[in-house]
């Protein structure tokens, strides 16, 4: 699938291009609620995928009963994660995986290594403005 990169206006009143894909996230239990679409960042300098917790939240995680974890920021500044079994809805299809959630987030998502570009070969093109995302499948 190809996706195109979308403008995000930044702090400093410039515009930066990000790497969008849509997805939906739910508890891996069988019939779980579907959260509402998320614009998920697509980021290969991310370790994990990490989710707002108040979508988590919205969907039934209890988000603080999750493996703990101290993340760091480029900016040096800690933040609480908290690692469930999350089920991804994406185009390509749906994975498990083990995301977190956070409190400090800037964006609804990110889509990290762990997770994300271990299911998925991910080219970006940042000249004709699109990302390139094929799924992976593993014996």
């Amino acid at each position: 699938m190809k996706l195109p990169y979308k403008k995000y206006p930044t702090v400093a009143g410039g515009v930066d291009l990000r790497a969008i894909c849509p997805v939906y996230i739910a508890l891996t239990a069988r019939g779980a609620v579907r959260s509402k679409k998320i614009e998920a960042v697509i980021d290969s300098g991310a370790s994990n995928c990490i989710f707002h917790a108040q979508i988590g939240e919205a969907v039934g995680f209890d988000i603080k009963a999750g493996r703990q974890e101290e993340t760091y920021g480029v900016d040096g500044k800690s933040s609480a994660i908290y690692f469930h079994d999350i089920l991804i809805y994406m185009p390509g299809g749906q994975i498990t995986i083990d995301g977190a959630f956070s409190y400090d987030m800037p964006v609804p998502a990110i889509l990290g290594m762990r997770g994300f570009f271990d299911n998925f070969k991910v080219t970006f093109d940042p000249t004709g403005q699109l990302c390139e995302v094929e799924r992976i499948y593993q014996a």
